[in-house]
């Protein structure tokens, strides 16, 4: 039986084609690709309590998404570095109209179609999947993302420490600390320089910076989460899991600079620890490239 399938009929497949059709009908236009993820995830999430479509799917930076190489019927094409359209990418799919699925299907792209239309249909279509989202965390962070985002596009307004300051209160506090305990190191240093940076008047800009240095990194490890993927093969998970590492270290040499960026004298532990470990960094770079360049001049000397 073929993945995304019951009883031999690919449901994801036959959705897919049904909803670019219905789209590209209604719309006249090209499919974002962040509305394909909202109607197909929502659709796995409304038809599980009578049929489960078995859609290879994960939460992850912006939402549940189906995990695009699952899909290859579906290609994606980036227009931008934040926005991306979908194309169908296989032969027209047939399928039995009377079949009580599809049925369901095209119901709920019709309704789908109806509640997220207009210049507000990313936004509610994303509202809706994040009412479903594994952790309160996630939709408290959000908050905090999204506010900072809007703050570092417009002026400063009335009250901003004392608004930022309780978006990030309320987003912490939310932390699934027991689902996610193998970051609570990381956790903690990245709360020490945001504090930092809000109490030193750092710019909303380098805010939502950090804070999506930070959530990029939660979601390397939010997606293979078990709570919060669905139909995976376990190759893909263990090339998920094998990121972390490289992801991690990264992580932890932007939050050193950050860090640096934003202190001021503060004796905090974890902020001292932070620039000891930049400075190391610093050092043996340093002599990498003194290295280098010695042997680059040692080889012109040796070839005249």
């Amino acid at each position: 039986m073929a993945k995304g399938s019951v009883k031999g009929r690919d449901y994801v497949r036959i959705a897919s084609y049904l909803f670019f059709d219905k789209y590209k009908k209604d719309k006249n236009e090209e499919v974002p690709g962040v509305i394909y993820n909202k109607f197909i995830t929502l659709l796995h999430r409304d038809l599980r309590p009578e049929i489960d479509i078995k859609l290879p799917h994960c939460w992850y930076r912006w939402g549940d998404i189906v995990v695009s190489h699952c899909v290859p019927y579906v290609k994606w094409v980036h227009k931008g570095p934040r926005y991306t359209v979908v194309e169908w990418n296989d032969d027209a799919v047939k399928y039995d109209p009377n079949d009580k699925t599809v049925s369901l299907i095209k119901k709920n792209i019709a309704e789908f179609m109806i509640r997220h239309s207009g210049s507000e249909a990313h936004e509610t279509a994303r509202d809706e999947v994040y009412d479903g989202a594994p952790f309160e965390f996630q939709n408290e962070y959000r908050k905090l993302r999204e506010s900072l985002e809007s703050l570092s596009k417009n002026k400063v307004m009335d009250n901003q420490a004392e608004y930022i300051n309780g978006l990030f209160a309320a987003a912490m506090s939310a932390f699934p600390g027991k689902e996610f305990k193998q970051i609570a190191n990381e956790k903690e240093r990245f709360e020490a320089v945001f504090r930092m940076g809000l109490k030193n008047n750092a710019s909303s800009r380098d805010l939502f910076d950090l804070t999506e240095l930070f959530w990029f990194f939660f979601c390397y490890h939010l997606r293979v989460n078990k709570r919060c993927h669905e139909n995976i093969a376990k190759e893909t998970l263990n090339i998920w899991m094998e990121e972390i590492p490289w992801e991690t270290m990264r992580m932890e040499h932007f939050l050193q600079n950050f860090a640096k960026d934003f202190h001021d004298g503060e004796d905090n532990p974890l902020i001292v620890s932070l620039l000891e470990e930049r400075r190391k960094r610093m050092e043996e770079i340093d002599d990498f490239i003194s290295v280098m360049c010695a042997d680059a001049h040692g080889g012109r000397i040796g070839r005249v």
